[in-house]
């Protein structure tokens, strides 16, 4: 049990300077929380209307939801399903986005700190490969094309709900840092204590 301490101390002291190297070549003036929260709020937003919408088409296909929609005036369901299309689709550069500003984080040492840590990094795996192929899926059904076995909506149905409760763990985690970089004011008074305490 020694020798697998020590192997593994040894293997966690190797790799902690690489795993930092490449974070510093990775680092950009751009990839900061104030833009992690950026982002992260406008596709919050577009996965909510992507979310009501859905849900609204799925309970009118569904003859046997206990839910009466309204259906008119007739162009609704259309207006409802454009706006899906049109925000899913923006989704797509919005979620690449987001994961350029906080990938290098994959690299941070040591990968997992505490249980919540490794909650919260389980949710982000859950969470980006949901959303990706979703929106992947969403896409191709644009074109009607359909390189799978298994059926869109189903699977388009269950993956929004394995999205949301990916996302409320990902947000309860990081609520702290959300609210602390909200605003561009809390930013720049974070800023300024940063400074002044390097200063001291």
């Amino acid at each position: 049990m020694a020798r697998m301490s020590d192997a593994v101390t040894r293997w966690s002291e190797a790799l902690a300077p690489r795993a930092h190297a490449v974070q510093r070549a990775l680092g950009s003036a751009e990839r900061t929380p104030r833009m992690a929260v950026v982002i992260g709020r406008l596709l919050g937003a577009g996965m909510l209307v992507c979310l009501l919408t859905g849900v609204y088409s799925h309970l009118l296909q569904d003859p046997s939801a206990p839910v009466v929609l309204p259906t008119r005036p007739v162009e609704l369901y259309q207006w409802s399903q454009g706006t899906h299309v049109m925000v899913g689709t923006a989704l797509m550069p919005l979620l690449l986005a987001k994961l350029w500003v906080v990938y290098p984080r994959l690299f941070r040492w040591p990968p997992v700190r505490s249980i919540v840590d490794l909650a919260e990094r389980a949710s982000i795996a859950v969470l980006v490969s949901a959303s990706l192929v979703q929106v992947t899926m969403g896409l191709l059904n644009t074109f009607q094309w359909y390189p799978w076995p298994f059926s869109f909506r189903g699977v388009h149905w269950a993956l929004a709900w394995v999205i949301v409760g990916a996302l409320v763990v990902h947000v309860g985690v990081k609520l702290p840092l959300i609210a602390r970089h909200w605003t561009r004011a809390a930013e720049a008074r974070d800023t300024t204590e940063h400074e002044t305490d390097a200063s001291a």
